[in-house]
This record gives structure tokens, sequence and C-alpha cells, in this order.
């Protein structure tokens, strides 16, 4: 080849990429200004432009643009069922504007989410094509009610939720059908609510200064503020948060004191340190669970069990030292009449029935129901709970909220309001009818997709519209609500017997400060106690959990089993014990306790514990600090 013929070549070949490359800047120049982006129905679709390059140097860029298929373009009817939608009025504003989005014509079934009712209606046969209906979703299944739902499904069409479930290693094991392949009886709920306290510790603070504390001189002292109108009482310098904990014998000291040294100031013996919230003797309720929590154990007597360090077995509460020590410290608050036992009024609503007695000013240190009290949503609760009720006879009072009780041994802490982050069974599982085809699959999820996990829809759907149904008590989507008064909003706008929340639900909202945002109070110590890791320090777990995600299915079948064969006989044995306990009707609660054991494990505890002690039975283990993150 000559050198002439070589040149020639090379410069062909150097033209040739230098065309090719302004071409082909040219098509993506084309490409990235037809391609489009949007977030519809919560999925995200991109259209993109076709590029085709000319194979000669002379040929034109021809670029063609693929219209977009609307995966909606199909009516379809689409039956529905949540909570709280048996006074559901069909033609609502919001189930309109989610018609039209969808395409689909939304049933809602008038069906009370009792047991009872969703029973005769899984009797009959019926089943709607999504949703929360209270009953076994294993037996619905088995019972050829629903549909499963396989794992590339929950991927593909619920990436948000597909991501909740990698974050928990238990995530993928809930609600899995062990007789076929990453299939599911439906989609576990995992949300917030999971995962607070149901009460916090809260003391009177003015109290507290009383009988010579100087509560100001807590240095990470936090006060509350409330902008709503119905709460101007304890707008501000009302409510206060802390970190510090006092230690046991302190808190002794506290509630003596608040019993005997006339910390209200009235010159009458009138007060006590506290009221233990039950009407009698029982194992308790999350009401108690702080005062347990001083010896490590809840009120949960039936599923959660501790390694004893007396026996060395796994059993339930009311057979660990713990149990055994807060008996005696309770025995001792009520006999020295530091604390009193909750009067029950004729069986009155527990709520109602506590903050009455509550809001009569004679107790120092309370459990506070963090989610009800102050929650605008009720006014009958804002005027006659925590705190309007007490301020109406007690306008000086004030309070402090603190993290925890520690018993002697240093224990203490609360319990989460549910066991694990997500939940299975009739309470917990979102299913889908037998008559639910894959084409209808697609469109249920589309919807439960926009409406839970996108951020326009859920707080559209969940607390309503901006400035009709709320207004932010803040920063808007930094802080929280307050709910417009039923009465001024506008008719098209009601939610007429209804809940609001019935289209956009809490059953996956995993993001707290969302789900907070419902009262000003909620918000801002939900945030505290994140912020200061409460909820990872001070939460009380179980070392095993009666679960079917531990035992698996054949040891929990066969345990349930055994357990209603002779769980009466153990629970009479330990029934009798707990009462006699809180009656002050033994001696020595110490001396008394080998006699107990044995009693409990010859009622039958002895068969528990061999299902209990099993290695194949694994411990509870979660990962925490996702559930906060």
């Amino acid at each position: 080849m000559s050198k002439r013929t070589q040149k020639w070549i090379g410069l062909t070949i150097i033209t040739f990429i230098i065309f090719s490359f302004l071409s082909c800047t040219q098509s993506e120049d084309v490409q990235n200004e037809t391609e489009q982006t949007s977030l519809t129905d919560g999925a995200v679709t991109t259209t993109k432009a076709v590029t085709t390059t000319a194979t000669t140097t002379t040929a034109p860029v021809v670029t063609t643009t693929k219209e977009a298929v609307n995966p909606f373009a199909k009516p379809l009817e689409i039956s529905y069922l949540v909570r709280f939608a048996e006074n559901y009025e069909e033609g609502r504003w919001d189930e309109l504007e989610l018609e039209e989005k969808f395409n689909i014509d939304l049933k809602v079934w008038n069906i009370s989410h009792t047991g009872e009712d969703c029973i005769l209606m899984a009797a009959a046969g019926d089943w709607p094509d999504t949703g929360h209906v209270n009953f076994d979703p294993i037996r619905a299944y088995t019972d050829g009610l629903t549909r499963n739902i396989s794992l590339k499904q929950i991927q593909t069409m619920l990436p948000e939720y597909y991501k909740i479930l990698e974050s928990n290693p238990i995530g993928m094991k809930i609600n899995k059908i062990p007789t076929e392949e990453d299939k599911y009886y439906g989609v576990s709920f995992c949300y917030a609510q999971n995962n607070y306290w149901y009460c916090v510790n809260c003391f009177r603070m003015d109290w507290l200064e009383n009988i010579g504390y100087d509560v100001d001189g807590f240095e990470d002292l936090t006060e509350v503020k409330i902008g709503y109108e119905g709460l101007s009482k304890v707008a501000e310098e009302k409510i206060y948060m802390t970190n510090h904990v006092f230690p046991y014998e302190e808190f002794l000291e506290i509630m003596r004191a608040f019993t005997e040294d006339d910390p209200d100031g009235n010159n009458e013996d009138d007060t006590y340190g506290a009221m233990f919230p039950q009407n009698g003797p029982s194992y308790g309720s999350e009401f108690t669970n702080m005062y347990t929590g001083m010896f490590g154990i809840v009120h949960d007597y039936t599923n959660w069990l501790y390694l004893d360090s007396l026996t060395n077995d796994y059993v339930p509460s009311y057979a660990t030292v713990g149990w055994r020590d807060f008996l005696v410290f309770i025995n001792d608050m009520l006999s020295k009449g530091y604390m009193t036992y909750l009067v029950n009024s004729g069986g009155a609503n527990f709520h109602y029935n506590f903050y009455a007695h509550f809001n009569q000013g004679a107790f120092g240190h309370f459990p506070l129901d963090v989610y009800a009290n102050m929650n605008p949503a009720n006014i009958e609760r804002i005027n006659n709970w925590f705190p309007n009720g007490l301020l109406e006879n007690d306008p000086e009072a004030t309070f402090l909220i603190v993290p925890r009780l520690v018993g002697p041994d240093g224990k203490g802490g609360n319990k989460r309001y549910v066991d694990l982050p997500f939940r299975d069974g009739a309470v917990g599982t979102w299913t889908f009818g037998a008559g639910c085809d894959d084409e209808k699959l697609e469109r249920c999820m589309a919807l439960l997709r926009y409406t839970h996990f996108t951020d326009e829809a859920f707080y559209r759907y969940f607390y309503g519209i901006e400035n009709v149904h709320y207004k932010w008590s803040g920063e808007p989507y930094n802080s929280a609500i307050i709910a417009t008064e039923y009465s001024k909003i506008p008719k098209k706008y009601t939610a007429g017997a209804s809940t609001q929340k019935i289209f956009a639900t809490d059953k996956f909202l995993m993001d707290f400060k969302k789900w907070s945002m419902l009262s000003e109070f909620f918000y801002q110590i939900c945030n505290y106690q994140i912020e200061h890791e409460w909820f990872i320090k001070y939460t009380i777990e179980p070392d095993k959990l009666v679960h079917r995600l531990y035992m698996g299915d054949e040891k929990y079948d066969e345990f349930i089993k055994l357990r209603q064969e002779i769980n009466s006989d153990i629970l009479t044995v330990a029934n009798d014990f707990r009462n006699k306990a809180y009656k002050g009707e033994l001696a020595d609660i110490n001396a008394e306790w080998s006699y107990y054991i044995e009693a409990l494990y010859q009622a039958g505890l002895e068969q528990y514990v061999e299902y209990f002690n099993d290695e194949s039975f694994g411990l509870y283990e979660i990962e925490k600090r996702s559930l906060y993150e």
C-alpha cells in the first residue's frame, strides 16, 4: 500500500469519526429535549425519543417519538374496604378525584371492621378486591377468598415499600406463604405507630419545685409550645421535657414527699405520689408499663418471654424475678399510701375514667397518653382530658416529661406500641380478593402506591386539603397541623359520618414526622424522643417472642394447641399469687416465690418451657435504628 493511499484512508477515518461525533451529539440533544419524566399515580413513567442516525454522510437525522401508553385506559370497578368505612357515603370528594385519576369506579364497602362482621362476610364468600379486612389472612387464602402476591410484584409495583422490607431483616419473612416460593398472603403493615410509646412519664413540675427540686437547673429543659386556640391555657410555660432520670431511691423519696409533704400547699392531706392506673389486680396495660418497666418487664404476659436469672429458662413475665420484684415494689407503694388504685366508676371507658380522677389534682406522677391528649381531632378530649381538665381546677399546674423510671438495678424503660415493626394476621395485612386478577392488581397497587407512598397524595387524602381541612402550626411540612373545626369545612369537602382517612391510611407510614403531625404536642414529644434516642436507649424488648416468625409454623401451631389445653391451669396459679400480692395477703413475697414457681411448673409451665428453650426458637431481633431514621 502506498503512502498516499495510507494518508487518504487515514484522513477518511478521521473525517468519519468527527462527523459521527457531531451526529451523535445532535441525537443526544434531540433526546434530551424530548425526554419527559413524570410522577403519575405514584409511578415514575419515562417517555424517550427514539433516534435513528443515517449510515451515510448525506442522510438526514430522523427522530421519532413513541407515544406513551396509558396504563389506565380500560375502566375498572374496584371494591375497597378499610377500617371506619361502615358509615362511608358514596361520592365523596376524594373518591371522585381518585376515580378520575385511575379510571376506576371505587366501591367502598360499608362493613363494620369488627371481627364478627368480617367473619360473616367471609362466610358468605365475599371479599373486596383490595383493602384491610379484620379476618385471618391465612385462613382467607386457604379458603380461596384471597389471592397471593409475589415479592417481584411488590418490588415492581410498590418499590418504596420494598425498600422498607429490605431495611429490616424480618421484613421479607412476615406473611410469607411457606409452601410457595416468594409468595405472600398480602402486604404486611409497617407504620410509625408500631414504634412509639403509648404513654410517657409525667410529673407535676410545680410539685417537684414545691418539695425542693430546682427543675429550672436542668440544662436541657425544653418547653412544649402550643398554638392551637382550643389549648390556649397551655400555650406556653406549662409543659416541659428533659432527659433527666431520677435514681430509684430518689423516685421513692419523691413518692413519699408528694404524699406527705403537702406539695399542693393547701394544708390538707389529700395528695398521692401516683394513681396506679388499674381498677384492681391485673397484669397491667400500656398505662402501667413505666412501673413494671422499672423491673425489666411489660404488661404482655402471653407472648413476651424473658430468660429468668433463677431458673435459666425462657418464661412469661409472671414467672420471672422481675415480676417478683415489681410485686414487692407495688405492694409497698400501695400499703404506704404513696400510690392508690384507680377507682372503678361503674365500668366507664378507661381513658375517661382515668382522666376524670386525674383531673382532681391529687396525683404527682402519672402516665400520659401522648397520642390522644391535646389532639384537635377530638374536641371533647381537648376540653376534658390532659391538661385542660386539670387546669380548670388548678390553673397554676405545670408538668415535666422524663424518659423513664428506674428500679434498684438501674433497669427501666417503656414498650413500643406493637412488638414488631411489621404486622401480620387479621390486624396487620392488606389483602387482595380472589377476584382481583393481575389487571385489577396493577390498578389496585397503583392506587395504593399513590395514596400511601407519595407526599402529594398522602397529605391530601390523610389530612385533607391545606387551608380547608387544616393549616400548619409552623413551617409547612415541618410542624404539626391545626385541624379546621368541622362545622367550618365546606360541605363538599366533609367526610360525612365517616373519617377522612379512608383512601390514605397510616398502615404503611414509617415516617414518624408525617404521622406525628396530627397534634402539636404529639409532634414535639415524638421528635424530641427521636432526637435524644429515647426509643433506642430505653425501649424494653423480650428475649423471645411467641410468633410464627421466630418459632416456625409447625412449632407455633403445636404450641398454640397446647396453650389452649393447659393455659387456664397455669394462669389459675399465676392469678392467685398476683391477687394476693396486690391485696397484701402475702407476708413475704420473696419467701413465697420458690413455692409459687414450683406450682407454676407443675400446672403446665414445664411443658411450655420445652418449646421456649428449644434452640430452633430464635431470639427476638430487629434492626431498631432503622425504625426511626
